[in-house]
């Protein structure tokens, strides 16, 4: 993975938060081609009860195409796979969508960062 002289090394992704980003992008993009990616974030949980990561996306995207959150966000989740690094994906109250992570994926992605040609840790700065 390192980059050869004057070359910088290459970093792996070992952020789960941005894996599931990205996989939320794509389903949005399926089910809204027109929606603003940019507002797709995945953010740690405010509470350790809903789980590890959530987001709040669909709520957003809902509410100028007079739609209804929590219905858009199970479309959201039928189109989301990201079962490789989480638990099924709950919808909670009006939209939001919660991720749990697995003990696997926390495994591997650890497992990854530590054989990682550059340190995470130095990746991270």
């Amino acid at each position: 993975m390192a980059g050869g002289p004057g070359r910088p090394a290459q970093i792996p992704d070992v952020m789960l938060h941005s894996r599931i980003e990205s996989r939320l992008r794509d389903a949005v993009r399926a089910v809204l081609p027109d929606a603003d990616l940019s507002s797709v974030q995945v953010r740690p949980a405010s509470d350790p009860k809903l789980g590890d990561y959530q987001s709040s996306v669909v709520m957003g995207l809902a509410k100028p195409r007079g739609l209804n959150p929590r219905a858009l966000a199970a479309d959201e989740v039928a189109r989301l796979d990201v079962s490789e690094w989480c638990a099924p994906v709950e919808v909670a109250g009006p939209g939001f969508l919660n991720f749990r992570l697995s003990a696997a994926a926390i495994e591997r992605v650890l497992g990854e960062a530590l054989g990682a040609a550059v340190p995470f840790v130095e990746a991270a700065r």
